[in-house]
């Protein structure tokens, strides 16, 4: 159990590691420059909350593979794929974009006058780095580096398709005490070391977010506008991290595009319509279709139900810096997946459809929450106190106030709430529904059953799906704004 708990806590620190390198230098780059491809760079920080940690297992094991694509290019067989280095190295790249998007934000907003004032007191480019702009950004890169921890602290997709033989995460052993093993002993002693550890982590990030709105309260800093001039070190670490991202990110993600139009055909794999042809012809595939956009649609609308009430309760009581409301929307943060359905397969002993979605509501209402508390933080308290005086009850300000402050958020929070249930591949699996199939199990079956070219067809759609789904989106997730 030490050993198991030991190597999921290393192989989260150093994926953590990874994106938070990668993050902060690309943050630096998207707030400090003007260059072809920033806001592409910046896009991509959809990918870890909207495209399905499963779509980016397939594609790298479509381009790392031992007859992936590089090793086709490389002429070799080998791969560091499937070792403790393969799950740090999908994790790190991953998760990174989420990490560029905070650093881009929190950045851009620092004041220049302190940094200005160093340079005038004589301190070098490397002493205000390390003495003032390290320091002002030390919350904004906590904040951004908790909530990648808890995404690959609770990794499960990747984890059991690249987890080298005997090792393992707490995520995947807890799943297999309760669904190989049937030790349920064991597995309740992994969940609340899990969740244990989850709870201090997100403990933390309260604690961080919390600074970085005291600390950006009231400012009104100008953007940093990007700069055209680059220094020739600038242009060798951009060289590099570009290089990395394209590699490790972007021709994993290519690659499964790829393997969608791939068929073998004696022996030889050539380029066809195929597999869409029979995915479509599939009665399966339609009707994992119908399930995923009906229950992901009616999760994402009571996410938005439950985080647009609970806004408006805490705006109501002005109760916006208090830290027991603040901490309430953290508390999914530190359930994962695998416990949250084996706990509910436990209470309600049978489970269906109706389970899906009440725990769906409950682990993603906070994603909705943020989006909704952007639009209430544009409510002023004197416009909030007018209209509760000239208002003939609480109600009456919820549906004249509230909703039309919120309507473009309300909408945001459901396109997002949807791409991330849609994409929900581990709590269907974890309960096991009886008959039951959506777009992302379907796929996790095909890849299992060594389908791989048909999964990647279906993970090509499920992740064209999610992300004009995610795109649909004004605000930010667990970013320092807010």
């Amino acid at each position: 159990m030490l050993e198991t708990y030991a190597y999921t806590l290393s192989v989260a620190i150093a994926s953590t590691f990874i994106s938070m390198i990668l993050g902060i230098i690309s943050g630096y780059f998207t707030s400090h420059k003007q260059f072809a491809g920033r806001r592409f760079l910046l896009s991509l920080s959809a990918v870890p909350l909207c495209v399905p940690a499963l779509i980016v297992a397939l594609g790298y094991v479509s381009f790392f593979g031992i007859n992936g694509t590089a090793n086709k290019i490389l002429n070799t067989s080998s791969t560091f794929l499937y070792s403790t280095l393969g799950v740090i190295v999908a994790q790190g790249f991953y998760n990174f974009p989420f990490v560029t998007g905070v650093i881009n934000d929190a950045w851009q907003g620092l004041p220049k006058e302190t940094e200005n004032a160093a340079r005038l007191l004589g301190a070098n480019e490397k002493r205000v780095f390390f003495t003032i702009t390290v320091k002002e950004l030390s919350g904004a890169i906590g904040a951004a580096c908790i909530p990648v921890f808890l995404f690959c602290f609770f990794s499960f997709m990747m984890v059991i398709l690249f987890s080298p033989v005997g090792k393992s995460t707490l995520e995947v052993e807890i799943y297999h005490s309760i669904r190989t093993t049937l030790d349920v002993g064991s597995g309740a002693r992994l969940a609340l070391i899990e969740t244990g550890t989850a709870l201090f982590m997100v403990f933390l990030y309260s604690r961080l977010i919390k600074k970085n709105q005291l600390y950006n309260s009231g400012a009104d800093f100008a953007l940093r506008k990007g700069e055209r001039t680059w220094k020739w070190q600038e242009i060798f670490v951009f060289v590099i991290m570009i290089f990395l991202i394209f590699i490790f990110l972007l021709c994993p993600l290519c690659s499964i595009v790829k393997s969608s139009f791939t068929i073998k055909q004696n022996s030889e794999k050539i380029f066809s319509l195929k597999n869409y042809k029979d995915l479509f012809t599939s009665v399966k595939f339609w009707d994992a279709l119908k399930n995923s956009v009906i229950i992901s649609a009616v999760s994402a609308f009571f996410c938005c139900v439950v985080s647009f009430l609970y806004s408006s309760f805490v705006r109501m009581k002005e109760k916006q810096g208090s830290a027991l409301f603040s901490s309430i929307p953290l508390i999914p943060m530190a359930i994962s997946s695998v416990v949250i359905s084996w706990t509910a397969s436990l209470i309600f002993h049978k489970s269906n459809i109706f389970v899906l979605i009440l725990l769906q509501c409950f682990m993603y209402w906070p994603l909705a929450y943020r989006q909704v508390q952007n639009g209430m933080n544009r409510i002023t308290n004197e416009t909030q106190r007018a209209a509760i005086m000239l208002s003939k009850n609480r109600l009456d300000v919820l549906f004249r106030i509230y909703m039309p402050s919120c309507k473009n958020m309300l909408f945001s929070a459901f396109c997002y709430s949807f791409a991330i249930c849609i994409g929900d591949t581990t709590m269907p699996l974890v309960l096991s529904i009886k008959g039951f199939n959506n777009l992302a199990l379907y796929t996790y079956r095909l890849s299992s059953s060594y389908r791989f070219y048909a999964a990647s067809t279906c993970g090509v759609l499920l992740t064209v799906l999610c992300l004009i789904l995610g795109g649909m989106k004004n605000g930010k997730w667990l970013g320092t704004n807010g």
